[in-house]
């Protein structure tokens, strides 16, 4: 889940003199510096309302638990949009003094909404906090935060119900590979009330043998006897050398461990030695008790893993798998690309027949199938699939005209005139996030749109995402217009903001604005503060490690690589390293696109093992689905904004040449 940090801005004038009086004793010189930094907040909120600035300064008086003023700003907001906000803030920072009688009102008040939701979680867990495990009880209802269903389980031990806290604590611990802080006082309960089981033990010892956590396994097995310890180790053994499967295991396991310790080996040793996993599992799956099905799981897990990495036996693997009933989606896709990459036309047509006809339907095996026909000289047959696909408005639909050299069909509709003010007196929500985006509350805003998008009725998203555009929310006008299905809408799904910087880092790199729009479309849909798990940050989701080389080797030292979320800052950094990309790979948009999403030194390896193949093939045989995905969503994005910001644009034909050897050349060996 994204991360943001709630920026509250603007202090009441004041608030600020009482905390400049405050730093007198500092000096004059320190005074002056506080409140000269000071001036320019004050004149960034000349264009809030009174009731926004009242609500800003409430809200410093909470940070500051200001009981006068926060009582004061409480009767000047209470017919304010915001005024629950202030409520929460409150509450949620003094628990202690706050009766209890006024959280249960705020709480049943809008009992689906987010702020009760938030505020009942945070009580809870102040209440388990200090112990007051009575009033959890009673106010307890089921969870799927595990930190609260801990707390719960605590709350009945503490208040003599301990059958049924055993009962709840079990299975956590069983089932989780770490117990958090409001979760480890399970494991001191079930011990001191030996309800820990070696069959428990085992359970999680196998989790976390699988999740490859070795050293809480290892933990773990202090709790089995001596003769399990060792089965434990020879365990412990075969993970780091899976090839011990390939020979008999020990007679001292006993047969379900052995069971385990065989699958896992073979899983592991597929990735090493697929076709010494493959025999080892011929020669001993039913000696250890796999049935059938875990055997052609196993089976189907050792043909991918050959497929991955395009190993000679991966068309042999994965056609043994794809016809003996054991066939996924997953499977079958693998045997199309290892067809594709290696252009066995024929191979291709029989994979594709193989595929639920759903499967078969689907516009990426709709073109395959024309390319394999074309190939085989069923020209008529391929040109009328061409034909269905050309006029469709999407990556293969563009590559399908490009084979019949016909025009791109883009079917825009436009904007509908619609009546929005009668949604926003309905919806609070949306009166909220007027506010909350006036007062730059980001995060605030973020989860009023997810609570909206989560009870408008379906026939109100096209109006919701109107109001999202004209607002600037281009990440809620994009989601809404998808829940509307509203899919020709294309000034909505396919919006231009920060046109000036675009326009000007585009020039300054030498590289297509309607590129940089695309990326940034399919990167972050125009969030201009969201960050990934991975850390990526901004509208073209930056790594900073990246921002830090591209502002240091390519910006001349005059890109701020910290400040990522600032959207001009984010997109001179992104255009920056597309820019590096495009001469890295000789203007081949498919590579540097590519290494946007995977990284230079993956697409030179994967360009380096492959023969020369055209630009189509290459891209559907690219290993990571990820990337696979993300290059042809690029390319089709960057068609579609090249047409919405100069009514032509590019054929994919014109953009995507041949791939293969090694057309890179190096620029910074130092890049990361």
């Amino acid at each position: 889940m994204t991360k943001l940090i709630q920026r509250p801005q603007g202090y009441a004038l004041p608030t600020l003199l009482k905390i400049a009086l405050k730093m007198i004793g500092g000096g004059i010189f320190f005074l002056s510096l506080f409140l000269a930094s000071s001036l320019p907040a004050l004149a960034q909120n000349k264009s809030l309302t009174s009731s926004q600035q009242d609500f800003l300064d409430a809200y410093q008086a909470i940070l500051q638990n200001d009981r006068k003023g926060i009582a004061r700003y409480k009767r000047k907001l209470k017919n304010y949009t915001l005024y629950p906000y202030v409520l929460y803030h409150d509450y949620r920072r003094n628990f202690k003094d706050t009766p209890k009688h006024l959280i249960k009102q705020f709480i049943a008040d809008d009992k689906n909404g987010y702020l009760s939701h938030q505020l009942y979680k945070k009580w809870l867990t102040h209440l388990a906090k200090i112990g007051y495990w009575t009033t959890y009880l009673e106010e307890y209802t089921p969870q799927k935060s595990l930190t609260l269903q801990c707390y719960h389980i605590q709350a009945l031990a503490n208040r003599k119900q301990l059958k049924t806290a055993l009962k709840y604590a079990k299975p956590i611990w069983e089932n989780n590979i770490r117990l958090n802080a409001a979760c480890r006082p399970l494991d001191k309960l079930l011990r001191k009330n030996k309800q820990l089981t070696g069959t428990m033990v085992w359970n999680r010892i196998s989790l976390a043998m699988n999740k490859r956590k070795t050293t809480l396994a290892k933990k773990l097995s202090k709790d089995l006897s001596k003769k399990e310890q060792k089965m434990f180790q020879f365990w412990l053994k075969v993970y780091r050398q899976p090839q011990l499967v390939a020979k008999p295991l020990p007679s001292f396991l006993s047969p379900p461990i052995r069971k385990k310790v065989f699958t896992q080996g073979i899983r592991y040793l597929a990735s090493k030695n697929p076709s010494l996993a493959k025999k080892s599992l011929e020669k001993y799956y039913k000696q250890y008790g796999l049935n059938r099905d875990q055997y052609l799981t196993l089976n189907q897990k050792i043909a991918l893993r050959t497929a991955y990495r395009y190993a000679p036996q991966a068309k042999d693997f994965l056609n043994e798998v794809n016809t003996n009933g054991h066939k996924t989606a997953e499977t079958l896709r693998w045997q199309a690309q290892i067809a594709l990459k290696q252009s066995n036309w024929l191979d291709l047509l029989d994979t594709i027949e193989l595929m639920p006809p759903k499967d078969q339907e689907a516009k990426q095996w709709v073109y395959w199938k024309a390319r394999a026909l074309e190939a085989t000289k069923q020209v008529k047959a391929a040109q009328a699939l061409y034909r269905k696909l050309a006029k469709k408005r999407n990556y293969y639909a563009f590559l399908s005209a490009d084979r019949l050299n016909l025009p791109y069909q883009f079917n825009p509709n436009p904007v509908k005139k619609v009546d929005t003010s009668t949604l926003i007196r309905k919806y609070p929500e949306l009166q909220r996030i007027q506010e909350l985006l006036a007062i730059d509350w980001p995060l605030s805003t973020k989860r009023e749109w997810y609570q909206l998008l989560n009870k408008v009725d379906k026939d109100e998203f096209y109006v919701v995402g109107i109001l999202a555009n004209q607002w600037e929310q281009h990440a809620q006008a994009i989601r809404s217009m998808a829940k509307a299905k509203e899919w020709n809408a294309l000034h909505l799904r396919f919006p231009t903001p920060y046109k000036e910087p675009v326009m000007q880092h585009a020039e300054k790199n030498n590289i297509d604005p309607a590129w940089i729009y695309g990326i940034m479309r399919r990167e972050s849909a125009f969030s201009v503060d969201i960050k990934s798990p991975v850390g990526a940050t901004g509208l073209m989701q930056i790594m900073p490690k990246t921002a830090k080389y591209v502002s240091k080797k390519l910006g001349g030292g005059n890109i701020s690589y910290k400040k990522l979320t600032q959207a001009e800052n984010n997109i001179e950094l992104g255009s920056a390293y597309l820019n590096y990309l495009n001469q890295k790979y000789n203007g081949n948009k498919v590579l540097a696109t590519a290494a946007y999403n995977a990284g230079p030194s993956r697409v030179d390896h994967w360009v380096s093992e492959s023969l020369s193949l055209p630009a189509d093939q290459w891209i559907d045989s690219i290993t990571f689905s990820e990337t696979r995905a993300y290059v042809k969503a690029v390319l089709e994005y960057t068609t579609l904004f090249k047409s919405l910001l100069n009514q032509k644009y590019d054929r994919l034909s014109d953009v995507m040449p041949d791939i293969g050897g090694s057309p890179t050349q190096t620029i910074d060996p130092k890049h990361p």
